[in-house]
């Protein structure tokens, strides 16, 4: 099974991410709404709760996570050295194709030389 980059780095996926932060909004529109002064402290604690409690979401789930295996590494492996191996063709490519336009431009400036060297 592959486990998503965003799932590597969070530990949760994007539906779970947007879930808790849909959340986290809703309660801090409840707490402003539910503060007397409305100086936003409600919604400063709110927020400040959702932080610690998506770190700790994040660091279990991160310590749940399937090891990656041999085969999964092994692939992205070679993935990433063929896109390095068409990225270096099409670089020797260009640098074979520049070469040729030096040798057109000396072949130029060398039959302009020409003429001034005769007599």
């Amino acid at each position: 099974m592959r486990v998503s980059v965003i799932k590597r780095m969070f530990g949760i996926d994007g539906v779970d991410i947007l879930i808790h932060v849909g959340v986290t909004g809703f309660l801090m529109v409840l707490a402003d709404m539910a503060s007397i002064s409305h100086n936003g402290e409600g919604v400063a604690i709110v927020g400040a709760v959702s932080l610690v409690v998506f770190g700790i979401r994040r660091q279990w789930a991160l310590k749940h996570l399937p090891a990656v295996t041999s085969g999964e590494v092994t692939a992205e492996r070679m993935a990433d050295l063929d896109a390095r191996l068409q990225e270096m063709d099409h670089l020797q490519f260009r640098v074979q194709e520049l070469e040729e336009r030096l040798d057109f431009a000396e072949r130029l400036l060398a039959q302009a030389r020409e003429p001034e060297r005769l007599p």
